[in-house]
């Protein structure tokens, strides 16, 4: 079988060749450029460009042209295909992929709404490719996929909430309220959309929250499987990463840096968490 997603996963290029995931990108703008998300320009390079531009960012989704480009010459090999994308709720890539899948009625392809993002979709993908490679059939691995997007939890935090709210991902008192209170938004997504969940005073105690996230969940027994992701502020994920993995019954699936359509709708500065039971 054949795993592919779109850039939004996040995944590091040798993600995609050890498991031999396919990946078709989305599209960054900012000003008069324009850049293929993942391949054109590097994460950190972003960061910098975001800090000191003072055009926004805008993004756009694949065609489905480009998901049938992708699809074909797997589905050529007689091969099936599971295709995990953005929540659809963020974005039209999953509806493109979907009617990607009408103009190859003799395929197998499966397209799912991961109804996550960033290291919530990564995570997911990454199991499923786990789960593959230890040989599970095309439809174990796609219930496993559903059963995911149902399981996974996703928080994360905001510099400003500028960039959500010009992007269309929350209201405008929600972005009024983080510029006034100067406040460490804590978000959450939930069914694949973007919800406010608790306004923090400070970072030390935002920090605090996400082990404490950790921490409910591991005393529940069961144990859990972790994702991290961070913008230009990897010193403070990598303290926060060693507490949450001293937390009994955690374990590291992957960390993560926000790629440039992730970033270009929750600014540089944002960092998150996206954890399931095992």
């Amino acid at each position: 079988m054949k795993i592919i997603t779109d850039s939004t996963a996040d995944l590091a290029r040798e993600q995609y060749e050890t498991y031999g995931i396919g990946m078709v990108p989305l599209t960054i703008h900012l000003g008069e450029k324009t850049w293929h998300d993942f391949y054109d320009v590097e994460p950190d390079e972003y960061y910098a460009l975001l800090r000191t531009s003072r055009a926004f960012p805008t993004t756009s989704q694949p065609s489905p042209q480009d998901f049938i480009n992708a699809y074909t010459p797997v589905a050529a090999e007689g091969e099936p295909i599971l295709s995990i994308h953005l929540s659809a709720r963020l974005s039209g890539t999953y509806q493109a992929a979907v009617l990607a899948r009408t103009h190859l009625p003799e395929a197998r392809i499966e397209v799912i709404d991961s109804l996550q993002a960033s290291m919530g979709l990564g995570i997911i993908i990454l199991m499923c490719a786990e789960r593959a490679g230890q040989g599970a059939s095309f439809e174990s691995v796609v219930d496993c996929a559903r059963k995911l997007t149902r399981q996974v939890e996703t928080y994360f935090s905001v510099d400003s909430l500028e960039y959500l709210q010009r992007g269309g991902r929350v209201g405008k008192a929600h972005a009024l309220l983080g510029t006034l209170m100067r406040i460490k938004p804590l978000m959450r997504l939930v069914e694949g959309e973007i919800l406010p969940l608790e306004k923090i005073r400070t970072s030390e105690r935002l920090l605090n929250r996400f082990v404490e996230l950790v921490e409910t969940r591991s005393l529940e027994g069961s144990p859990l499987r972790l994702s991290v992701g961070e913008s230009d502020n990897s010193d403070v994920m990598t303290g926060l990463l060693e507490r949450l993995l001293k937390i009994p019954g955690v374990s590291l699936v992957n960390r993560c840096k926000l790629g440039g359509v992730v970033t270009s709708h929750a600014g540089p500065g944002a960092l998150g968490i996206s954890f399931v039971k095992e």
